[in-house]
């Protein structure tokens, strides 16, 4: 794969490192990656990558702009957080304003055991910039089964980890992190904060792990790194294969092979929010219509993405792929009850 005259002057100071030199921008080019979360790894992440000139990089992320993101999240900005965008399409924006000679794919998509898969089929690396245990237990067993690498990533308060998951290689995430944590029981960035540097200087470390990998080395596998800034204290930890991992050793895929067959109600970060799954079948646009000629409800915003709805003291945010927001609410039965008995489903 040959660079072109733009590509050599944007390309300069790369080819000029020896580390990479022409052969390795040319093998960034080739290159293709999946960057699983928009967020404060997320974007620091992507905007590296792509100025990188990595050839193809997947945005995949859910979720929609708001104010309280673009504190650490620095591809959005406040017009992006008042529009309500998702933010896998504004940041694709972002991206190609940035460098028009890649490849930007995006994916507002879930991310889940229904289309795990898919979303990160084609694809040479995997940026892990999620902020869930769970989704993270899911990209594992993907990865395992795809045989493709991953790049940990996590940032709460002034510390951060990462790692490099080479399946077959290293120890793959279960073999890291043994229990799967009760839910809620976990510090969140909504519960405790996060200083804003921290996903920052994560996602960075991430994308140079990402180039330095694609390029044939990597300085983080089989260790995690451990980062505190209210020390400034970087801490390397050996990491080993359990030879009993349910994942990578007995490939045994439970959080690949649930069945998303009937609704699923999930407390999010803070536990202010409950987030609602449909199966696939469900019929969202229908919905949609139904609440939109509803006097019950007050419509705050509207887009081909996003409905957003007020009802009393909850704010509700149905989107086009089947997921469902309810703001405001302290527990799962409160959120099937606004649904059984307002939404009527």
């Amino acid at each position: 794969m040959k660079l072109n005259k733009v590509e050599i002057e944007r390309y300069s100071r790369n080819i000029i490192f020896n580390e990479i030199g022409i052969n390795g921008q040319k093998k960034l080019k080739k290159s293709s990656i999946a960057i699983l979360g928009l967020g404060g790894i997320g974007s620091a992440a992507a905007i590296y990558l792509t100025c990188a000139g990595i050839g193809n990089i997947r945005l995949i992320d859910r979720d929609f702009v708001e104010l309280n993101n673009i504190q650490r999240q620095i591809l959005y900005d406040e017009e992006d957080a008042r529009k309500h965008k998702l933010k896998a399409i504004a940041a694709k924006e972002k991206l190609e304003s940035m460098n028009t000679n890649i490849s930007i794919e995006a994916f507002a998509e879930d991310f889940n055991p229904r289309t795990a898969e898919k979303l990160l089929k084609n694809v040479d690396l995997v940026i892990d910039a999620t902020d869930n245990m769970e989704t993270r237990f899911l990209l594992n067993e993907v990865c395992v089964k795809q045989r493709k690498t991953f790049i940990y990533g996590a940032a709460i308060r002034d510390y951060g980890a990462l790692s490099t998951i080479i399946p077959g290689k290293t120890p793959c995430f279960r073999c890291i992190f043994k229990k799967i944590p009760e839910p809620g029981s976990l510090p969140t960035c909504d519960r405790v904060g996060v200083l804003n540097t921290v996903p920052g200087l994560i996602g960075i470390l991430q994308a140079t792990e990402a180039i330095k990998y694609l390029l044939g080395s990597s300085l983080l596998q089989s260790k995690l790194l451990y980062i505190h800034l209210g020390s400034m204290s970087f801490n390397f930890i050996d990491v080993k294969r359990d030879l009993h991992c349910p994942v990578c050793v007995k490939r045994k895929f439970q959080f690949l092979n649930q069945k998303i067959n009937r609704m699923q109600i999930t407390m999010l970060c803070g536990g202010t929010t409950a987030q609602i799954l449909f199966p696939s079948n469900f019929d969202v646009i229908k919905l949609r219509n139904e609440i939109i000629n509803n006097p019950l409800f007050k419509i705050e915003k509207q887009s081909d993405y996003l409905l957003t709805l007020r009802y009393g003291k909850y704010q509700i945010l149905i989107s086009s792929f089947g997921r469902i927001l309810i703001k405001n609410i302290e527990s799962e039965k409160e959120a099937r009850d606004i649904l059984n008995k307002i939404i009527g489903v």
